[in-house]
């Protein structure tokens, strides 16, 4: 504690290098300074510098009478190969504030008390070294010599380029680089802007635009539309749009009619409360219908009574309501009560789904009541 106290406080150190590797020695040092011997490595930690400085600071410590080297068998316990140097701190005699109590725990130790002459004043530390060119006009270079940074060179052809007026601050207005040749302030008439869009981009029936142009429509694209406008919780645009047209397009070329994929796709309400996408939900429901093979087209009269194939689709049919539950009846899962509604699996009366919820148990019974 005494050491570490006057090394904060009273000894002539000249830097903070210096005091830092002389509070390491003291850290581990006995009151009255004798037997500190933390390694290198630890000082260069504690004192937050180099290893090489640490040593370099040692000596000039030791050249000042600041330290000495001490008595080495106090660390003679630790190997050779690793064992640090022993220092003393020599902290003057006429600064301890008890000098009886310290010169009573050397006794103890076996070694002789403390006087003036084995412990006399220390010098004041030495002025620090100043820079040889301090107060002096620092040298500047010739790119240096008008005003602070690099000066770009004006430009006076005509081909272009910027060009750096001399002169002025950063406020001022004449400061900066200067084009020559500024670009013009009105811009091209057929620039093309985001917010409109093109001559060919397809109106809903609700007035907007599903991002896709005439060349690209599909049969799947206009189901898909076509259902949006009657329901439109179910609206698809983008790229959404285009994805899920795909799938509908080629279950269309597979037998299915259009009616009875809007029945697929719109036939049960959204989920509340909506966890997903609408996209989502109707990419998931096209492909648990796509899992078993198209069903037998369900020919619907249209408004005037004529029955129609289903190979065309439009605002105008209507679905055979009694047609549908029939198929429904036959082909789709009746799990969970009966509001499941996705295909079944082959030879069961379960979807997938709903065979991995309700184990092989609960499928073996319903398997039973249903037969």
């Amino acid at each position: 504690m005494l050491p570490m106290l006057w090394t904060m406080k009273n000894a002539p150190v000249i830097d903070a290098e210096e005091r830092g590797v002389l509070m390491a020695l003291a850290e581990s040092a006995w009151s009255d300074g004798t037997d500190a011997f933390p390694s290198k490595k630890t000082i260069a930690n504690i004192a937050v510098v180099d290893p090489k400085t640490v040593q370099r600071r040692l000596r000039t410590l030791t050249a000042r009478g600041l330290i000495a080297e001490g008595n080495q068998k106090a660390a003679a316990y630790i190997p050779s190969w690793c064992r640090p140097k022993v220092y003393d701190l020599l902290i003057p005699y006429s600064w301890y504030p008890d000098i009886e109590q310290v010169n009573a725990e050397r006794r103890g130790r076996g070694k002789p008390p403390l006087t003036r002459d084995n412990r006399p004043d220390l010098a004041p530390a030495p002025p620090k070294k100043t820079r040889a060119d301090k107060g002096k006009p620092r040298k500047t270079k010739p790119s240096q010599a008008k005003g602070r940074g690099l000066q770009v060179p004006p430009v006076d052809n005509e081909d272009g380029g910027t060009t750096s007026p001399q002169g002025g601050d950063y406020k001022s207005l004449t400061r900066g680089l200067q084009d020559p040749q500024p670009s013009p302030t009105n811009p091209p008439q057929n620039t093309p802007r985001p917010s409109v869009p093109p001559a060919d981009t397809r109106l809903t029936e609700n007035g907007g635009t599903d991002g896709e142009s005439t060349s690209e429509l599909s049969p799947g694209v206009e189901l898909l539309l076509s259902i949006g406008a009657r329901k439109p919780e179910f609206l698809l645009t983008g790229r959404t749009l285009t994805d899920q047209a795909l799938m509908v397009t080629g279950m269309l070329l597979e037998g299915w009619t259009p009616g009875q994929l809007e029945q697929v796709i719109a036939g049960r309400p959204l989920p509340q409360p909506v966890r997903k996408t609408v996209g989502a939900i109707v990419s998931g429901r096209l492909r648990d219908a796509n899992t078993s093979p198209a069903p037998l087209a369900v020919p619907f009269p249209d408004q005037e009574g004529r029955t129609a194939t289903g190979t065309s689709y439009g605002t105008r049919g209507w679905i055979d309501q009694a047609a549908v539950d029939a198929y429904r009846e036959e082909n789709e899962c009746d799990g969970r009560d009966g509001l499941c509604g996705r295909p079944r699996r082959p030879g069961s009366t379960l979807c997938w789904e709903c065979s991995s919820v309700f184990g092989a148990a609960a499928f073996n019974e319903l398997h039973e009541a249903a037969s």
